[in-house]
């Protein structure tokens, strides 16, 4: 096992650099002809090495030691002119002992000063704060400067995205880099965090984070254990993914929760049973964990987690069991509607009083369907997309006050008729559907939703007063 302070090997050393510009795994992986989980390896053992727990921590150190040199950040490699001395005298010493005099070899940049070190802190902070790696836009200058050209002092910043409007309500924005359904998505102010969740290559651990305003993904820390399928809730500020199905096939029970603060991980009492595709709900500063599927069979179990005696308590079962169903919290009660229970999609409703721990029925769904995606805005509940018995038609919304389902246009089902397991984040007064499988294809699309919201204008008064 690697221990803090050990040297870093030529490989993690080249795994360094490739952080250092900016690269993603997929691209280190790339780049070294070697495996994404072997890229893994390698930056963990970085981290232990170098005693840091992110990108940004890992490449300020290495600058600091000379581990590693970024295009645009030079580090003076000039002798003060004691040090050349020494060393200018260092030969006839040698001599003076009958020793052999070498040729010295070229240095290597020697370590940024404090005073330089700290402001390359402050630059690499305020860079994270903007959602960008500084050294990921000097490199794409670099490389797009003709021969003989000097590049620009001043990098560029990443290139804009606009949005795409497809219909009155969708849009379609800034995509993932791959196509990816299952993951767990979660927003925190005005980021979007998309976790592991299946590719082509399968089930992994990646996470990225989607700043909303700047339309712009970065690189957040791996989740400590791949899963597809997890349960996902924010409860004080923490992101908790509970459950989800490993690369095996199997259910898993573990539960992890990332600091978008700290950029890390740590794991969280397990469930205490293993449940992939269930939902989870926050409610009063609880996370409620409810159905699910283990072993192929349909589950009908309900948890809450109680992060003051970090513990899970069972809950009354559900009426029916369900797995990879729409759920959300409206006027204080958890809704659990559609998906399957093992051979049938479902159309049901299922609502939990948390006060009464009791549940009762509610209306059905306007189609059966189980994977929608689903997300709660200003007392309404919506899924979108999904898979249900036949083709869907569109996606639906469930109206608290009236208790009643309406049908969402939905115009990336129009050629394919099915959405499978697709990510919602709500963020202000937008929600961002996220991947999926749309038809038979893994989608990376990032589409986005805006329900019409009503806004009323008070008329000002002319500030020269009344006119005749």
């Amino acid at each position: 096992m690697p221990e803090l302070g050990e040297p870093l090997s030529d490989r993690e050393l080249d795994v360094l650099q490739c952080l250092a510009e900016g690269a993603s795994n997929r691209e280190i992986a790339q780049l070294l002809s070697i495996s994404p989980n072997t890229v893994k390896v390698h930056v963990r053992n970085i981290y232990t090495k170098l005693g840091v727990g992110s990108r940004t921590e890992a490449t300020t150190v290495a600058l600091q030691q000379g581990a590693v040199s970024i295009p645009g950040i030079e580090v003076d490699a000039e002798p003060e002119e004691e040090e050349a001395g020494a060393d200018e005298a260092a030969p006839e010493e040698a001599s003076a002992r009958g020793e052999g005099v070498t040729e010295v070899p070229a240095r290597r940049p020697r370590p940024l000063g404090w005073i330089a070190a700290g402001l390359l802190v402050l630059v690499v902070i305020g860079v994270l704060a903007l959602g960008r790696p500084l050294w990921g836009d000097v490199a794409a200058t670099e490389e797009a400067t003709p021969a003989g050209e000097v590049a620009p002092t001043t990098a560029p910043t990443a290139e804009p995205f606009s949005e795409t409007s497809l219909s009155e309500n969708w849009l379609l924005s800034r995509a993932m880099d791959t196509g990816r359904a299952g993951m767990a998505v979660a927003s925190v102010g005005l980021e979007i965090y998309q976790i592991g969740g299946e590719t082509e290559e399968g089930v992994d651990d990646r996470a990225t984070i989607f700043h909303t305003q700047e339309r712009r993904w970065r690189e957040a820390a791996p989740k400590l254990t791949p899963v597809s399928d997890a349960a996902v809730g924010v409860l004080a500020g923490e992101i908790y993914v509970a459950g989800g199905q490993q690369a095996n096939g199997q259910a898993t029970a573990v539960v992890e929760a990332y600091s978008p603060l700290n950029d890390g991980w740590r794991p969280v009492a397990p469930l205490p049973e293993p449940a992939a595709a269930a939902v989870a709900l926050v409610n009063a500063g609880l996370l409620y964990v409810i159905g699910g599927e283990a072993g192929g069979a349909a589950l009908d179990s309900a948890y809450v987690y109680d992060p003051a005696q970090q513990a899970w308590r069972a809950l009354p079962p559900l009426e029916e069991a369900r797995a990879a169903a729409g759920a959300g919290v409206l006027n204080g009660e958890l809704y659990v509607v559609g998906g399957h229970d093992g051979d049938t999609v479902l159309d049901s409703c299922e609502r939990f009083d948390p006060l009464a721990e009791r549940w009762e029925s509610c209306p059905s769904l306007l189609q059966p369907r189980a994977g929608a995606g689903y997300g709660t805005f200003l007392n309404k509940l919506y899924l979108f997309g999904g898979v249900g018995d036949g083709a869907l038609t569109g996606s639906e919304v469930f109206e608290a006050g009236s208790e009643t389902w309406q049908e969402l246009e939905t115009p990336m089902l129009a050629d394919v008729g099915a959405w499978n397991r697709p990510g919602v984040a709500v963020v202000e007064t937008r929600l961002y559907v996220l991947g999926g499988e749309l038809g038979e294809t893994l989608s990376p699309d990032v589409y986005v939703y805006t329900p019409l919201v009503y806004r009323f204008f008070i008329p000002a008064a002319s500030a020269s007063g009344p006119t005749e």
